[in-house]
Protein backbone atom coordinates (compact mmCIF):
# COMPACT_ATOMS: atom_id res chain seq x y z
CA UNK A 1 0.00 0.00 0.00
CA UNK A 2 2.86 2.39 0.63
CA UNK A 3 5.87 0.89 -1.07
CA UNK A 4 8.47 2.66 -3.17
CA UNK A 5 7.11 5.00 -5.75
CA UNK A 6 9.48 5.19 -8.70
CA UNK A 7 9.86 8.55 -10.39
CA UNK A 8 9.55 8.10 -14.19
CA UNK A 9 12.20 9.73 -16.32
CA UNK A 10 9.60 10.85 -18.86
CA UNK A 11 6.63 12.80 -17.62
CA UNK A 12 3.25 11.27 -18.38
CA UNK A 13 1.22 13.62 -20.58
CA UNK A 14 -2.05 15.19 -19.54
CA UNK A 15 -4.11 15.38 -16.39
CA UNK A 16 -4.70 11.62 -16.21
CA UNK A 17 -0.97 11.01 -16.28
CA UNK A 18 -0.41 13.57 -13.53
CA UNK A 19 -3.08 11.96 -11.34
CA UNK A 20 -1.62 8.50 -11.96
CA UNK A 21 1.83 9.66 -10.85
CA UNK A 22 0.75 11.83 -7.92
CA UNK A 23 -2.48 10.21 -6.77
CA UNK A 24 -1.55 10.34 -3.03
CA UNK A 25 -1.28 14.12 -3.22
CA UNK A 26 -4.41 14.45 -5.36
CA UNK A 27 -6.48 12.32 -2.98
CA UNK A 28 -5.18 14.16 0.09
CA UNK A 29 -5.80 17.62 -1.33
CA UNK A 30 -9.25 16.70 -2.62
CA UNK A 31 -10.39 15.42 0.77
CA UNK A 32 -8.70 18.18 2.79
CA UNK A 33 -9.92 21.09 0.65
CA UNK A 34 -13.50 19.85 0.33
CA UNK A 35 -13.68 19.05 4.04
CA UNK A 36 -12.16 22.31 5.30
CA UNK A 37 -14.15 24.42 2.86
CA UNK A 38 -17.30 22.77 4.17
CA UNK A 39 -16.24 23.47 7.75
CA UNK A 40 -15.47 27.12 6.96
CA UNK A 41 -18.88 27.59 5.35
CA UNK A 42 -20.53 25.95 8.38
CA UNK A 43 -18.91 28.47 10.73
CA UNK A 44 -20.95 31.36 12.03
CA UNK A 45 -19.36 34.74 12.73
CA UNK A 46 -18.31 33.48 16.18
CA UNK A 47 -14.54 33.68 16.36
CA UNK A 48 -11.83 31.23 17.26
CA UNK A 49 -10.28 31.76 20.71
CA UNK A 50 -6.84 31.77 19.07
CA UNK A 51 -6.94 35.60 18.76
CA UNK A 52 -9.07 35.48 15.61
CA UNK A 53 -10.98 38.61 16.60
CA UNK A 54 -7.65 40.49 16.68
CA UNK A 55 -6.73 39.19 13.23
CA UNK A 56 -10.13 40.12 11.81
CA UNK A 57 -9.75 43.60 13.29
CA UNK A 58 -6.35 43.84 11.58
CA UNK A 59 -7.82 42.79 8.24
CA UNK A 60 -10.79 45.17 8.54
CA UNK A 61 -8.53 48.18 9.19
CA UNK A 62 -5.93 47.28 6.59
CA UNK A 63 -7.06 49.46 3.68
CA UNK A 64 -7.34 52.51 5.98
CA UNK A 65 -4.19 52.06 8.05
CA UNK A 66 -1.93 49.53 6.34
CA UNK A 67 -0.83 48.26 9.75
CA UNK A 68 -2.09 47.93 13.32
CA UNK A 69 -0.34 50.15 15.85
CA UNK A 70 0.59 49.13 19.37
CA UNK A 71 -1.72 50.80 21.86
CA UNK A 72 -4.79 51.20 19.66
CA UNK A 73 -8.29 49.95 20.41
CA UNK A 74 -10.25 47.25 18.61
CA UNK A 75 -12.47 48.60 15.89
CA UNK A 76 -16.23 48.53 15.48
CA UNK A 77 -16.31 45.18 13.65
CA UNK A 78 -14.25 43.41 16.33
CA UNK A 79 -16.41 44.81 19.12
CA UNK A 80 -19.53 43.72 17.28
CA UNK A 81 -18.16 40.19 16.90
CA UNK A 82 -17.45 40.04 20.62
CA UNK A 83 -20.88 41.33 21.63
CA UNK A 84 -23.14 39.74 19.02
CA UNK A 85 -21.45 36.43 18.17
CA UNK A 86 -18.87 35.69 20.82
CA UNK A 87 -15.80 33.51 21.11
CA UNK A 88 -15.96 29.74 20.74
CA UNK A 89 -16.55 28.13 23.25
CA UNK A 90 -16.84 31.00 25.77
CA UNK A 91 -19.83 32.83 24.30
CA UNK A 92 -20.56 36.54 23.94
CA UNK A 93 -18.39 39.12 25.64
CA UNK A 94 -18.82 42.80 26.43
CA UNK A 95 -22.09 44.75 26.26
CA UNK A 96 -25.28 43.22 24.90
CA UNK A 97 -25.59 43.08 21.15
CA UNK A 98 -27.35 46.13 19.74
CA UNK A 99 -26.48 48.57 22.51
CA UNK A 100 -23.75 51.21 22.54
CA UNK A 101 -20.38 49.53 21.90
CA UNK A 102 -18.25 52.66 22.02
CA UNK A 103 -16.72 52.04 25.45
CA UNK A 104 -13.63 49.87 24.85
CA UNK A 105 -13.15 49.11 28.53
CA UNK A 106 -16.28 46.91 28.42
CA UNK A 107 -14.47 44.39 26.21
CA UNK A 108 -11.76 41.83 27.01
CA UNK A 109 -8.32 43.27 27.73
CA UNK A 110 -9.78 46.76 27.98
CA UNK A 111 -10.66 46.75 24.30
CA UNK A 112 -7.02 47.03 23.26
CA UNK A 113 -5.75 45.25 20.17
CA UNK A 114 -2.78 42.93 20.58
CA UNK A 115 -2.23 42.97 16.82
CA UNK A 116 0.48 45.61 16.93
CA UNK A 117 3.12 42.95 17.46
CA UNK A 118 2.36 41.26 14.13
CA UNK A 119 4.07 42.31 10.91
CA UNK A 120 1.49 43.18 8.25
CA UNK A 121 2.71 40.94 5.41
CA UNK A 122 0.45 37.95 5.96
CA UNK A 123 -2.53 40.22 6.66
CA UNK A 124 -2.01 42.01 3.35
CA UNK A 125 -1.95 38.63 1.60
CA UNK A 126 -4.99 37.38 3.51
CA UNK A 127 -6.97 40.53 2.77
CA UNK A 128 -6.25 40.53 -0.96
CA UNK A 129 -6.69 36.79 -1.55
CA UNK A 130 -9.56 36.51 0.93
CA UNK A 131 -11.49 39.37 -0.64
CA UNK A 132 -11.23 37.63 -4.01
CA UNK A 133 -12.45 34.34 -2.52
CA UNK A 134 -15.24 36.24 -0.80
CA UNK A 135 -16.64 37.23 -4.19
CA UNK A 136 -17.56 33.60 -4.89
CA UNK A 137 -21.34 33.22 -4.49
CA UNK A 138 -22.24 31.85 -1.07
CA UNK A 139 -18.86 32.56 0.51
CA UNK A 140 -18.75 36.13 1.82
CA UNK A 141 -15.88 38.23 3.09
CA UNK A 142 -15.26 36.60 6.49
CA UNK A 143 -15.37 33.08 5.04
CA UNK A 144 -13.07 34.27 2.24
CA UNK A 145 -10.51 35.41 4.78
CA UNK A 146 -10.79 32.08 6.59
CA UNK A 147 -10.36 30.12 3.37
CA UNK A 148 -6.87 31.60 2.94
CA UNK A 149 -5.80 29.33 5.81
CA UNK A 150 -6.94 26.35 3.70
CA UNK A 151 -4.60 27.54 0.94
CA UNK A 152 -1.68 27.55 3.38
CA UNK A 153 -2.51 23.94 4.24
CA UNK A 154 -2.39 23.12 0.52
CA UNK A 155 1.04 24.74 0.24
CA UNK A 156 2.31 22.74 3.22
CA UNK A 157 0.96 19.43 1.93
CA UNK A 158 2.35 19.97 -1.58
CA UNK A 159 5.88 20.67 -0.35
CA UNK A 160 5.70 17.90 2.25
CA UNK A 161 4.79 15.56 -0.59
CA UNK A 162 7.77 16.81 -2.60
CA UNK A 163 10.02 16.07 0.39
CA UNK A 164 8.73 12.50 0.53
CA UNK A 165 9.17 12.10 -3.22
CA UNK A 166 12.82 12.89 -2.67
CA UNK A 167 12.91 10.07 -0.12
CA UNK A 168 11.11 7.91 -2.73
CA UNK A 169 8.45 6.90 -0.23
CA UNK A 170 4.77 7.81 -0.46
CA UNK A 171 1.37 6.20 -1.04
CA UNK A 172 -1.61 5.64 1.26
CA UNK A 173 0.63 6.32 4.25
CA UNK A 174 1.01 9.91 3.04
CA UNK A 175 -2.76 10.22 2.71
CA UNK A 176 -3.36 8.83 6.19
CA UNK A 177 -0.79 10.90 8.09
CA UNK A 178 -1.59 14.10 6.19
CA UNK A 179 -5.31 13.77 6.90
CA UNK A 180 -4.46 13.03 10.54
CA UNK A 181 -3.01 16.56 10.68
CA UNK A 182 -6.17 17.93 9.07
CA UNK A 183 -8.38 16.05 11.54
CA UNK A 184 -6.35 17.09 14.58
CA UNK A 185 -7.24 20.01 16.85
CA UNK A 186 -4.40 22.05 15.37
CA UNK A 187 -5.77 21.30 11.91
CA UNK A 188 -9.26 22.46 12.85
CA UNK A 189 -8.32 25.66 14.68
CA UNK A 190 -5.47 26.67 12.35
CA UNK A 191 -6.93 25.89 8.92
CA UNK A 192 -10.63 26.75 9.21
CA UNK A 193 -10.30 30.17 10.89
CA UNK A 194 -8.16 33.23 10.27
CA UNK A 195 -4.86 32.11 11.78
CA UNK A 196 -1.25 33.22 12.00
CA UNK A 197 -0.20 29.58 12.52
CA UNK A 198 -1.43 28.33 9.13
CA UNK A 199 1.35 30.07 7.12
CA UNK A 200 3.96 28.54 9.44
CA UNK A 201 2.95 25.06 8.25
CA UNK A 202 3.31 26.06 4.59
CA UNK A 203 6.55 27.98 5.02
CA UNK A 204 8.01 25.24 7.24
CA UNK A 205 7.39 22.71 4.47
CA UNK A 206 9.03 24.97 1.87
CA UNK A 207 12.10 25.41 4.08
CA UNK A 208 12.42 21.65 4.58
CA UNK A 209 12.13 21.00 0.84
CA UNK A 210 14.77 23.63 0.05
CA UNK A 211 17.07 22.16 2.71
CA UNK A 212 16.72 18.65 1.28
CA UNK A 213 17.60 19.99 -2.17
CA UNK A 214 20.56 21.88 -0.73
CA UNK A 215 21.80 18.73 1.05
CA UNK A 216 22.05 17.07 -2.35
CA UNK A 217 23.80 20.04 -3.94
CA UNK A 218 20.74 21.20 -5.87
CA UNK A 219 19.58 24.80 -6.02
CA UNK A 220 20.92 28.04 -4.61
CA UNK A 221 21.29 28.50 -0.86
CA UNK A 222 19.91 32.02 -1.21
CA UNK A 223 16.41 30.59 -1.61
CA UNK A 224 16.67 29.24 1.93
CA UNK A 225 17.70 32.68 3.20
CA UNK A 226 14.88 34.39 1.29
CA UNK A 227 12.12 32.08 2.55
CA UNK A 228 13.41 32.35 6.13
CA UNK A 229 13.32 36.16 5.91
CA UNK A 230 9.81 36.06 4.45
CA UNK A 231 8.74 33.70 7.23
CA UNK A 232 10.05 36.12 9.84
CA UNK A 233 7.97 38.85 8.21
CA UNK A 234 4.96 36.62 8.94
CA UNK A 235 5.61 35.44 12.50
CA UNK A 236 8.69 34.97 14.74
CA UNK A 237 7.87 31.28 15.35
CA UNK A 238 9.27 30.46 11.90
CA UNK A 239 12.61 30.29 13.73
CA UNK A 240 11.77 26.73 14.86
CA UNK A 241 11.66 25.59 11.22
CA UNK A 242 14.86 27.49 10.42
CA UNK A 243 16.51 25.76 13.37
CA UNK A 244 15.31 22.37 12.13
CA UNK A 245 16.74 22.77 8.63
CA UNK A 246 20.01 24.17 10.00
CA UNK A 247 20.46 21.13 12.22
CA UNK A 248 19.48 18.83 9.35
CA UNK A 249 22.08 20.29 6.98
CA UNK A 250 24.79 20.07 9.65
CA UNK A 251 23.98 16.43 10.47
CA UNK A 252 23.67 15.51 6.80
CA UNK A 253 27.16 16.94 6.16
CA UNK A 254 28.63 15.18 9.21
CA UNK A 255 27.09 11.78 8.37
CA UNK A 256 28.06 12.00 4.70
CA UNK A 257 31.62 12.97 5.63
CA UNK A 258 31.94 10.11 8.12
CA UNK A 259 30.76 7.57 5.57
CA UNK A 260 32.92 8.84 2.72
CA UNK A 261 36.40 7.57 1.98
CA UNK A 262 39.03 10.24 1.63
CA UNK A 263 36.95 12.87 3.40
CA UNK A 264 38.69 16.28 3.53
CA UNK A 265 40.66 17.26 6.63
CA UNK A 266 41.89 20.49 8.16
CA UNK A 267 41.28 23.62 6.10
CA UNK A 268 39.56 21.64 3.36
CA UNK A 269 37.09 20.27 5.89
CA UNK A 270 36.33 23.78 7.17
CA UNK A 271 35.74 24.99 3.60
CA UNK A 272 33.39 22.06 3.02
CA UNK A 273 31.52 22.84 6.23
CA UNK A 274 31.30 26.54 5.40
CA UNK A 275 29.98 25.75 1.92
CA UNK A 276 27.26 23.56 3.42
CA UNK A 277 26.31 25.72 6.40
CA UNK A 278 26.40 29.31 5.16
CA UNK A 279 22.78 29.20 3.84
CA UNK A 280 21.17 28.08 7.14
CA UNK A 281 23.39 30.40 9.19
CA UNK A 282 22.52 33.29 6.88
CA UNK A 283 18.86 32.26 7.18
CA UNK A 284 19.06 32.49 10.97
CA UNK A 285 20.66 35.93 10.73
CA UNK A 286 18.04 37.08 8.20
CA UNK A 287 15.25 35.87 10.49
CA UNK A 288 16.65 37.76 13.48
CA UNK A 289 17.28 40.92 11.44
CA UNK A 290 13.72 41.00 10.10
CA UNK A 291 12.27 40.42 13.57
CA UNK A 292 14.46 43.14 15.08
CA UNK A 293 13.58 45.57 12.30
CA UNK A 294 9.87 45.01 12.81
CA UNK A 295 10.19 45.40 16.58
CA UNK A 296 11.81 48.79 16.02
CA UNK A 297 9.13 49.83 13.55
CA UNK A 298 6.33 48.69 15.88
CA UNK A 299 7.85 50.68 18.74
CA UNK A 300 8.18 53.77 16.54
CA UNK A 301 4.50 53.76 15.52
CA UNK A 302 3.13 53.24 19.04
CA UNK A 303 -0.17 55.06 19.46
CA UNK A 304 -0.37 57.09 22.69
CA UNK A 305 -3.48 56.12 24.68
CA UNK A 306 -5.09 57.27 27.93
CA UNK A 307 -3.88 54.14 29.70
CA UNK A 308 -1.30 51.46 29.19
CA UNK A 309 -2.34 48.60 26.93
CA UNK A 310 -2.77 45.60 29.24
CA UNK A 311 -1.26 42.22 28.63
CA UNK A 312 -3.36 39.12 28.19
CA UNK A 313 -2.71 37.88 31.71
CA UNK A 314 -0.62 34.88 30.64
CA UNK A 315 2.83 36.09 31.70
CA UNK A 316 4.49 33.97 34.40
CA UNK A 317 7.83 34.14 36.24
CA UNK A 318 10.73 32.35 34.60
CA UNK A 319 11.59 29.17 36.49
CA UNK A 320 13.49 25.95 36.02
CA UNK A 321 10.23 23.98 36.07
CA UNK A 322 8.76 26.13 33.29
CA UNK A 323 11.76 25.60 31.03
CA UNK A 324 11.91 21.87 31.89
CA UNK A 325 8.28 21.30 30.89
CA UNK A 326 8.97 22.86 27.50
CA UNK A 327 11.13 19.89 26.48
CA UNK A 328 7.97 17.81 26.01
CA UNK A 329 5.74 20.68 24.86
CA UNK A 330 5.91 20.34 21.07
CA UNK A 331 6.52 16.58 20.99
CA UNK A 332 3.63 15.83 23.30
CA UNK A 333 1.06 18.43 22.40
CA UNK A 334 1.36 19.98 18.94
CA UNK A 335 -1.30 17.73 17.37
CA UNK A 336 -3.26 16.98 20.50
CA UNK A 337 -4.64 20.05 22.29
CA UNK A 338 -5.07 23.64 21.09
CA UNK A 339 -8.21 24.80 22.91
CA UNK A 340 -8.39 22.73 26.12
CA UNK A 341 -12.00 23.72 26.84
CA UNK A 342 -13.04 21.92 23.62
CA UNK A 343 -10.26 19.52 22.68
CA UNK A 344 -10.18 17.75 26.06
CA UNK A 345 -13.94 17.11 26.06
CA UNK A 346 -13.14 13.88 24.30
CA UNK A 347 -10.18 11.59 24.59
CA UNK A 348 -10.65 10.81 20.93
CA UNK A 349 -7.66 13.00 20.10
CA UNK A 350 -5.17 11.21 22.35
CA UNK A 351 -3.98 8.80 19.59
CA UNK A 352 -2.89 11.83 17.55
CA UNK A 353 -0.34 12.64 20.24
CA UNK A 354 0.76 9.01 20.23
CA UNK A 355 1.11 9.12 16.45
CA UNK A 356 3.39 12.14 16.61
CA UNK A 357 5.57 10.67 19.35
CA UNK A 358 5.71 7.21 17.77
CA UNK A 359 6.55 8.63 14.35
CA UNK A 360 9.26 11.05 15.46
CA UNK A 361 10.89 8.77 18.05
CA UNK A 362 10.36 5.60 16.01
CA UNK A 363 12.09 7.13 12.99
CA UNK A 364 15.28 7.52 15.00
CA UNK A 365 15.05 4.01 16.46
CA UNK A 366 14.06 2.17 13.29
CA UNK A 367 15.34 4.12 10.30
CA UNK A 368 18.94 5.28 10.90
CA UNK A 369 20.63 2.27 9.30
CA UNK A 370 18.19 1.87 6.43
CA UNK A 371 16.87 5.35 5.71
CA UNK A 372 18.17 7.18 2.66
CA UNK A 373 18.46 10.30 4.80
CA UNK A 374 18.97 9.37 8.45
CA UNK A 375 20.03 12.93 9.32
CA UNK A 376 16.42 13.97 8.86
CA UNK A 377 14.98 11.66 11.53
CA UNK A 378 17.59 12.71 14.09
CA UNK A 379 17.16 16.43 13.42
CA UNK A 380 13.36 16.24 13.57
CA UNK A 381 13.45 14.52 16.97
CA UNK A 382 15.95 17.03 18.36
CA UNK A 383 13.92 19.94 17.00
CA UNK A 384 10.68 18.71 18.59
CA UNK A 385 12.45 18.39 21.95
CA UNK A 386 14.67 21.49 21.93
CA UNK A 387 12.66 24.08 19.96
CA UNK A 388 10.18 24.98 22.71
CA UNK A 389 12.71 25.58 25.52
CA UNK A 390 15.00 27.44 23.12
CA UNK A 391 12.11 29.64 22.01
CA UNK A 392 11.17 30.22 25.64
CA UNK A 393 14.64 31.48 26.50
CA UNK A 394 14.75 33.62 23.35
CA UNK A 395 11.50 35.31 24.33
CA UNK A 396 12.84 36.01 27.82
CA UNK A 397 16.04 37.54 26.42
CA UNK A 398 14.23 39.75 23.89
CA UNK A 399 11.13 40.82 25.84
CA UNK A 400 12.00 40.29 29.49
CA UNK A 401 8.79 38.32 30.07
CA UNK A 402 7.59 34.80 29.41
CA UNK A 403 4.43 32.76 29.18
CA UNK A 404 3.87 29.00 28.75
CA UNK A 405 4.27 28.47 25.01
CA UNK A 406 1.21 27.00 23.29
CA UNK A 407 2.04 23.64 21.65
CA UNK A 408 0.62 25.04 18.40
CA UNK A 409 3.84 27.07 18.02
CA UNK A 410 5.38 23.80 16.85
CA UNK A 411 3.20 23.66 13.74
CA UNK A 412 6.18 24.57 11.51
CA UNK A 413 7.77 21.25 12.54
CA UNK A 414 4.86 19.10 11.34
CA UNK A 415 6.20 18.80 7.75
CA UNK A 416 9.26 17.18 9.33
CA UNK A 417 6.99 14.82 11.26
CA UNK A 418 5.31 13.86 7.99
CA UNK A 419 8.66 13.25 6.30
CA UNK A 420 9.88 10.81 8.97
CA UNK A 421 6.57 9.14 9.91
CA UNK A 422 5.27 8.18 6.46
CA UNK A 423 8.22 5.83 5.71
CA UNK A 424 7.45 3.92 8.92
CA UNK A 425 3.88 3.06 7.89
CA UNK A 426 4.33 -0.01 5.73
CA UNK A 427 1.68 -2.30 7.20
CA UNK A 428 -1.52 -2.01 5.18
CA UNK A 429 -3.73 -2.83 8.15
CA UNK A 430 -2.12 -0.09 10.24
CA UNK A 431 -2.71 2.37 7.41
CA UNK A 432 -6.34 1.28 7.06
CA UNK A 433 -6.88 1.60 10.81
CA UNK A 434 -5.41 5.12 10.75
CA UNK A 435 -7.63 6.09 7.80
CA UNK A 436 -10.75 4.85 9.62
CA UNK A 437 -9.74 6.71 12.77
CA UNK A 438 -9.10 9.91 10.82
CA UNK A 439 -12.47 9.60 9.06
CA UNK A 440 -14.21 9.38 12.45
CA UNK A 441 -12.39 12.50 13.66
CA UNK A 442 -13.41 14.41 10.54
CA UNK A 443 -17.03 13.50 11.20
CA UNK A 444 -16.61 14.57 14.83
CA UNK A 445 -15.31 17.98 13.82
CA UNK A 446 -18.14 18.41 11.33
CA UNK A 447 -20.60 17.73 14.13
CA UNK A 448 -18.85 20.18 16.44
CA UNK A 449 -18.89 22.80 13.69
CA UNK A 450 -22.67 22.46 13.39
CA UNK A 451 -23.03 22.74 17.18
CA UNK A 452 -20.78 25.81 17.31
CA UNK A 453 -22.70 27.46 14.48
CA UNK A 454 -26.02 26.92 16.30
CA UNK A 455 -24.82 27.98 19.74
CA UNK A 456 -22.90 31.02 18.57
CA UNK A 457 -25.01 32.18 15.64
Amino acid sequence: MTGVLDVPRIADPGIRGFIARHWPLVVTLAVAVVYLTTVVLLHSAAVSPIDEVVYIDYLEKLWRQGVIHNGEYLGELARSLYACHGVIPFGRMGPECGVDLSDPSAFPYGGFSSGGGYPPVQFWITRVVGDVLGLIPGVGQLAGWRLVSVLWLVVGLVFSYLCLRRLRVTGWAFVAVSLAIVASPIGYWSFSFVSTDAPMFGLGAILLWLAMRRARGVGSGWWLVLVAAIGAAFKPTIIVAVGLVSLYLLLHWAIARRGASGAPRGAAMLRSLASRMWPPLAAIVATLVVQYAWARIAAAIWVPSPTTSPGQGVEVPLSFDLVATQFTNFLGGTMHVVVPEVDTLSRAFLPLGWLLIAGVVGAVLLLPSASSDRALSISVLIAFIVAAPALTLAIVLTTGSIFPLPPRYGIALLPGMLAVTVPLLKNRWAIRALLVYVALLLVLWLGLSVVFARWFA
